[in-house]
């Protein structure tokens, strides 16, 4: 039973904004509007991101069409959104106490969206860190190889921009804040000897599922296979630099998809740019395969967060309509595989890669050959 991709929207943005009125300045991608009247308590940030991709037809289209069994998932890495009651040290653009509570909880959300989309017959969250709209490939596979749904909706949207997580990632010196780019003379990158780092970002995808006994739309590229994976550490927020995680996951999602690794031409990796990624992501890249591609988007439209998996493996699949793999942002050095320079798109399978707080790893291939 094959799984299709049929139709996705997202959101993004390359631009970026200095918020120098926080604990830890530091460049943001983000969108205005998304905090737009936020004062009046009435607006939530995380539900007017979530809107950018909630296209009207496209929800009354899945609603209308009725193909067997229908699940959505949120996949919003937390199971309550982060902006509210956030432990605050000042008052910024981004201060905002939301009168309705309950609406801030992913569950609660999750069922607004899934009937507006007619995906009645199992609705879930997923709060599985970063990781989680990568994660949630393996659910989908789940649901429709195990269990014969039909369609699978999976909504991803996290509250990256807020005090709470700007506050922690400034502090843990995870993101590139102002300080570390004026000092060092840097800019955000992945596996460079010099640039490092991202910012955060504001971004949501949606995305529709369906078996290819279900097909209703033409397919956009095939989920193959999905794995999740752990990996042996004591430090909770830390990576092992041999790439054990990564190494697990990858190992998985081959195994359960009987793909050789000769047949993956092109990686989505995680690509924060931070000194332990690198390192862990590259040594499990490396020992795993030889002939490849591999390109990072966080340093294009930030860290999305939860969101980051699914919205930057949609992504790709816009690069290969436009038969290109783009490269990584401000790399210093000629690199033919983590790409110093656009490149053509290989002919051959799409590894994307994930990894997340509380040691957990997500790999998911895509076939665009549909």
């Amino acid at each position: 039973m094959k799984i299709f991709l049929t139709d996705y929207r997202t959101a993004s943005t390359d631009k970026t904004e200095l918020f120098d009125d926080v604990l830890y300045p530091q460049e943001v991608h983000w969108f205005p509007d998304t905090y737009r009247n936020v004062k009046t308590g009435l607006i939530y940030p995380p539900h007017k991101l979530a809107e950018k991709v909630l296209d009207k037809p496209l929800m009354d289209s899945l609603k209308q069409t009725k193909v067997g069994k229908t699940a959505f998932i949120l996949a919003s890495g937390n199971a309550h959104f982060a902006g509210i009651n956030p432990r605050m040290a000042r008052e910024s653009r981004l201060t905002y106490q939301y009168k309705f509570l309950p609406l801030s909880l992913t569950q609660v959300y999750a069922g607004r969206v899934a009937q507006a989309c007619g995906a009645n017959d199992y609705i879930a969250t997923d709060a599985t860190a970063c990781v989680s709209s990568l994660k949630v490939m393996m659910d989908v596979q789940t649901l429709i190889k195990v269990y014969g749904y039909a369609r699978v909706v999976v909504l991803t949207v996290e509250d990256a921009v807020s005090h709470s997580v700007l506050d922690f990632f400034g502090e843990s010196g995870a993101c590139l804040t102002e300080d570390q780019k004026q000092k060092n003379g840097v800019l955000p990158s992945a596996f460079d000897d010099v640039n490092y780092g991202f910012y955060v970002g504001q971004g949501a995808a949606l995305a529709v599922f369906e078996s290819e006994d279900s097909l209703v739309r033409t397919p956009t590229a095939e989920l193959v296979g999905a794995w999740t994976a752990s990996e042996e550490i004591n430090n909770a927020i830390g990576q092992r630099e041999d790439g054990q995680g990564y190494a697990r996951a990858i190992d998985g999602v081959l195994h359960y998809s009987g793909i050789s690794a000769d047949e993956v031409k092109v990686i989505k990796t995680h690509g924060t740019g931070t000194k332990s990624n690198n390192a862990s992501e590259t040594t499990a890249i490396l020992s795993r395969f030889t002939d490849f591609v591999a390109t990072s988007f966080k340093q294009k439209i930030g860290h999305t967060m939860g969101a980051s998996g699914l919205l930057e493996t949609a992504l790709m699949v816009e690069a290969c309509k436009n038969n290109q793999v783009p490269s990584i942002e401000n790399k210093t050095s000629g690199d033919e595989r983590f790409l110093s320079k656009p490149t053509d798109f290989p002919e051959g399978l799409c590894l994307s890669l994930a990894a997340g707080m509380g040691n957990v790893y997500s790999a998911a291939l895509f076939d665009m050959r549909v």
